[in-house]
């Protein structure tokens, strides 16, 4: 009625927000000669704001073509408000409204009069990021009046705030506001967003401890209509932290080929098939140096099976994503295509197994090939020859590893709904069962580690040479964050591997221990109907061949890692980068392409560095939803805000039964762990390698993760308690902590803080 500003504040004020008093003057009052104005108060002191009817339109704004003014005495008011409507004939806004065909005649120009707030800090919320991020709050403040902020004339302090993880960081000299204030703003926010919106611009003062809104109106700047989700579900666990370029650009090529393949075998038709490219090859991306999913792309993809909607929450629940929306729109595809992949997806999943054995077959084939070729004296354009090589012999069939973890997740979901519901078995007994019912590939890596360890005082140095070399050649590359490429592993490092043994050997009883349940004959009593059996039987063989083909990738990525390290070296020796390993700031299709195009790396490699070191300090987020495509945050200092939670209970999933109380040690850096004997270890996420640090843990505890992730599979082998999916964990537990967990129930409570006396 009276434009934006003015019914905003109408808006809030009969809401119960704490607006400052105000007066409106209609337009019509504006104009007249004997101008006489209501102040809204007795203060001494206002501003005086416009509000056309044309302000803060969704295609127009006006932005700063119309006068305010601040700290207005009582008898400038009047005066103030006849240069405002002036303003009208400047020449700025007839040619702003001619841009935008509006006739300046149209525009009625009426006034708000306001109690100036005299505060101590000012600023401005948007409730999304007005650079393209829907799911986080900027708070831009600095000290006085909020004119000088708009005006740049103080130094400000940015404040970024995720709204799906709740943590935030600041960009700027001082830190103005604390986290609980940030807290109290984006509450704020949150309860006028079902009366303007979802995407706000918040004008804000505060004095003497209160919180007053100045004006609220729409950000009309954002696409909104389709997003790009990326959550880092489940791929957090391959890839945790921060991740090379070149890791990052090899996660992209090898996720677009797979899937290409997966959905190739569903659809069996290629003019559909190519249709829908651009999803294939946009399954996987990279923010601030960390690998995501691009989420939205992986539900179009399990559109095309049939029962999507019944298979989307099995896979939710064991990829352990937490936000379970999503646009249910079934993906557009024919009536005889869309019947031809029911046949073809009921066709593939029957046929996992026998294709996951043909797999494993071709794997050891093609690992033999390539070491029987493998030279570092090889020259760059041969080692570039050898990569590709590899390359078109995996992508070939590597994706019916996928097909076998929608296998795993079928009957794993069945068998413990059947269990449930017809033995009324609780999630420990689940969770024993499906442990005694598994045989673990991946465990041979650190039973036969374990057992070096064991039998080195009974072998002669040249035995235990060759033994070593031996697990190497096995077994090299399974260590700690082993797919990301820049990693070290027993292979590249064959150091490491003594450094693990005499770990182990430290504690000669616990390693001895530690055998004897690597040994222990599991239980495995038959005592349910056919149809339970039956999906035993499944369960049991998708999770043996997800694990069997989790350790032949790590293999996969140990030969890139190799043909990457003599890149890297030839690279140096040309003079085309300072170091070896400073390849790994390199692309894929840069690496590869300077081989037949040599040119100087080093300035390239250098900002990104530069680059990384802003990401490093950044916080993790989980899911990033961009209004557009997806960029990296830029920032000339970043400071994190570590949230403070006074909780003493916790809970997440139970994935491995057992109470045990520890010390608990929190692992945010696995290069540095420090010495985690009889410990829990307390951490974002695991990755396969982690299975050298659970021998010689009390229990571990994750805030990612699911059933069938890593952690839970291997805790339950050694038989350690494990618990993951823990909301803020890593903001209320610390290194120190007296703690005890339940990986029964998935409780874990907190006995004594460290520092407690």
């Amino acid at each position: 009625m009276y434009g934006s500003k003015i019914d905003n504040l109408i808006k809030l004020s009969d809401s119960g927000f704490n607006v400052p008093a105000f007066t409106i003057v209609p337009y019509e009052d504006a104009v007249r000669e004997d101008l006489e104005v209501k102040l809204p108060s007795s203060g001494k002191l206002f501003s005086v704001r416009s509000s056309a009817n044309v302000e803060d339109g969704e295609f127009q704004s006006f932005a700063g073509q119309f006068d305010t003014f601040l700290n207005v005495s009582r008898d400038d008011v009047a005066s103030k408000i006849k240069t405002i409507v002036n303003s009208l004939n400047s020449d700025s806004v007839k040619a702003y409204a001619e841009s935008k065909k509006i006739d300046v005649s149209d525009i009625r120009m009426n006034i708000i009069v306001q109690d100036m707030i005299d505060s101590e800090v000012s600023g401005v919320l948007f409730t999304a990021n007005p650079q393209g991020i829907l799911n986080e709050s900027v708070i831009t403040v600095g000290r006085g009046l909020g004119e000088g902020i708009v005006s740049s004339r103080v130094d400000t302090t940015s404040y970024y705030y995720n709204l799906t993880d709740k943590i935030c960081y600041f960009e700027g000299k001082e830190d103005l506001i604390s986290q609980d204030r940030i807290e109290e703003l984006i509450g704020i926010s949150d309860k006028m967003k079902p009366l303007f919106g979802e995407y706000l611009d918040i004008e804000f003062a505060i004095r003497d401890d209160e919180v007053f809104i100045l004006q609220v109106r729409p950000i009309t700047t954002l696409k909104t209509d389709d997003p790009l989700i990326m959550d880092n579900s489940n791929i957090v666990e391959s890839y945790p932290g921060i991740s090379s370029p070149l890791t990052t650009s090899f996660v992209d090529l090898v996720y677009s080929g797979v899937f290409k393949g997966v959905c190739g075998r569903v659809l069996k038709n290629d003019r559909e098939l190519n249709k829908h490219e651009d999803v294939f090859l946009n399954m996987t991306g990279h923010v601030n140096g960390r690998v995501y999913y691009k989420i939205s792309n992986w539900y179009t993809v399990i559109k095309f099976l049939p029962m999507s909607k019944k298979i989307i929450p099995v896979w939710q629940e064991m990829m352990g994503v937490r936000n379970k929306t999503y646009n249910e729109d079934d993906v557009k595809i024919g009536f005889f295509t869309r019947i031809a992949t029911y046949f073809n997806s009921v066709y593939e999943l029957c046929a996992v197994p026998k294709n996951m054995r043909k797999l494993n077959e071709k794997f050891i084939v093609i690992n033999d090939d390539f070491y029987s070729k493998f030279d570092t004296s090889l020259s760059p354009a041969e080692l570039v020859a050898l990569f590709n090589d590899v390359k078109v012999k995996l992508f070939d069939c590597w994706d019916v590893t996928l097909l076998n973890d929608m296998y795993s997740f079928i009957f794993t979901g069945l068998l413990k709904s059947r269990m449930k519901k017809k033995y009324g078995k609780d999630d420990k007994e689940i969770n024993e069962y499906i442990s005694g019912i598994s045989d673990i590939e991946s465990m041979k890596p650190v039973i036969e580690i374990t057992r070096l360890a064991l039998e080195k005082d009974n072998m002669t140095e040249e035995e235990f040479a060759a033994a070593k070399r031996e697990y190497i050649r096995l077994y090299g590359d399974r260590n700690l964050e082993e797919l990301k490429l820049e990693s070290r592993t027993f292979r590249s490092n064959p150091e490491l591997l003594d450094w693990r043994i005499n770990q182990y050997r430290k504690d000669m009883e616990r390693l001895k221990a530690t055998w004897d349940s690597f040994t222990r004959k599991k239980n495995t009593e038959d005592k349910y109907d056919a149809l339970t059996r039956f999906y035993v039987k499944k369960s049991s063989l998708g999770i043996y061949n997800r694990e069997i083909s989790r350790l032949n990738r790590s293999r996969i990525y140990g030969v890139v890692r190799l043909i990457v390290d003599a890149l890297g070296a030839k690279y140096k020796e040309q003079g085309l980068i300072e170091k070896a390993h400073d390849i790994y700031y390199m692309k894929v299709d840069e690496a590869l392409g300077l081989a037949s195009d040599p040119k100087d790396m080093r300035k390239t490699v250098s900002d990104r560095k530069d680059q990384y070191k802003l990401y490093r300090e950044l916080p993790p987020y989980s899911r990033l939803i961009f209004a557009e495509g997806p960029f990296n945050k830029r920032h000339a200092n970043v400071n994190s805000y570590h949230k403070k939670l006074k909780d003493n209970e916790l809970f997440g999933v139970p994935c491995s039964g057992g109470i045990c109380e520890g010390e608990a040690l929190v692992i945010t850096d696995v290069n540095d762990t420090g010495d985690v004997k009889d410990k829990i270890l307390i951490t974002k996420m695991t990755d396969p390698g982690w299975v050298f640090l659970l021998t010689q843990a009390k229990g571990v505890i994750s805030e990612k993760g699911s059933l069938l992730s890593h952690t839970a599979i291997v805790s339950r082998e050694i038989g350690i308690p494990s618990i993951v999916g823990v909301k803020d964990l890593m903001d209320t537990i610390r290194t120190g902590d007296l703690i005890r967990m339940n990986g029964d129930k998935g409780k874990i409570e907190i006995l004594k803080r460290s520092g407690d006396t």
